[in-house]
């Protein structure tokens, strides 16, 4: 089976790191070959793991300008790549490339869809979504935003998965770490990796550390992401805020790093308490590491957190019950390994690459034998 996997950027975030670990994994009798916009993070990465990589540059199609420039280039280019690939279907790893995926097709191949975070009724349809013979739902709670739309009956949930073994191997702390806390660690570490933006609610941690510590629990936050341009007000606000008084040399903000195993390794507890989340990565790959996580009520956040088991649930947006969890936790070096060890298990049974890559291959063929039966 050849398929064409387009992606609409190379940032190496959650959405593409998926696609890499994907693309690294799919089984003997599968052929892939990746289109990316520029020659840069994921696409030497995918060119590392032996994945061929088309470099084809991409119009934004929710803007005029950007759809002007897919038709006229992006998609006469993709079209040429089709033809001389010839795949058997391609998968757009997010909704953004649906609509060149859908034109570079042009009905001779069937098209599938990742989507990985919330998607409005709208975008269902200015994106084409109904066009696609399936769409690959990462949660429950994406494929629900479906619901009543025309590309309903098209969903199909399919969890991430991650590379266990490359994760649950010890891993000394992050030299970054290990010079922060000194011969002294604290009694709990939390970690909070990812994009830093308004919707991942670091300042939320922040202040939910600065409240445990002011009630005499030893915590320290651990961040580690970059602030994209849309949000560099938000990154200015949060190092204000870690930098005041109540949070001084309690907090450690790395930028964006590639070893994100020797990052969960360093921490006792994985936060994701974002204010949308289509299924919540980081904490599949705490899981791997042997590390519990606090997740909001939010997305698919609550079908990945075993509450009490592999983790715990706290309201978004508020700081409060996120400090109480934190001093509950802070010095309960058995709860949380316990937790860990939970965790790691949920994921051993749940979230393997191996399992999703499975998964998406069967779908592929599944699609396939569809679309040639088909008069």
């Amino acid at each position: 089976m050849r398929v064409l996997l387009l992606t609409p950027s190379v940032r190496p975030l959650g959405a593409r790191r998926s696609l890499v670990e994907l693309a690294g994994h799919l089984p003997q009798g599968t052929e892939a070959l990746a289109v990316c916009p520029q020659d840069d993070g994921i696409a030497l990465e995918l060119r590392d793991l032996g994945v061929p990589v088309e470099v084809v540059p991409q119009g934004a199609w929710r803007k005029l300008g950007g759809r002007l420039t897919a038709l006229l280039r992006q998609i006469p280019r993709l079209r040429r790549v089709v033809k001389d690939f010839r795949p058997d279907v391609l998968h757009a790893n997010e909704f953004h490339i649906v609509p060149q995926a859908l034109c570079a097709a042009e009905k001779k191949s069937p098209v599938t869809a990742h989507v990985r975070l919330s998607i409005t009724t709208r975008q269902i349809h200015n994106y084409g979504m109904a066009e696609c013979r399936r769409i690959v739902c990462v949660s429950e709670a994406v494929a629900g935003l479906f619901a009543g739309s025309p590309a309903a009956g098209r969903t199909q949930v399919v969890p991430n998965g991650v590379r266990v073994a490359g994760l649950e191997a010890p891993h000394p702390p992050h030299p970054a770490v290990a010079t922060w806390l000194g011969e002294d660690p604290p009694p709990l570490i939390a970690g909070l990796f990812g994009l830093v933006s308004a919707r991942k609610n670091q300042l939320v941690a922040a202040e939910a550390v600065a409240r445990a510590r002011s009630r005499g629990a030893d915590v320290r936050l651990l961040l580690a992401g970059d602030a994209h341009k849309s949000s560099k007000a938000y990154g200015e606000r949060l190092r204000e805020r870690l930098a005041r008084e109540d949070l001084r040399g309690a907090t450690l903000w790395l930028p964006f790093q590639d070893d994100m195993a020797a990052l969960y390794h360093s921490v006792g507890v994985n936060l994701l308490i974002s204010a949308e989340e289509g299924f919540g990565r980081t904490i599949i790959e705490a899981g791997a590491a042997g590390r519990p996580s606090i997740g909001t009520r939010i997305g698919g956040i609550p079908e990945l957190v075993e509450e009490g088991r592999t983790g715990w649930l706290v309201p978004e947006g508020d700081a409060e019950p996120l400090a109480d969890r934190l001093m509950e936790l802070a010095g309960q070096e058995a709860s949380l390994r316990e937790a860990g060890a939970a965790a790691r298990q949920h994921v051993r049974e749940h979230f393997t690459i191996e399992a999703h890559a499975a998964r998406m291959v069967s779908l592929w063929q599944e699609v396939v034998e569809e679309f040639r039966s088909v008069p």
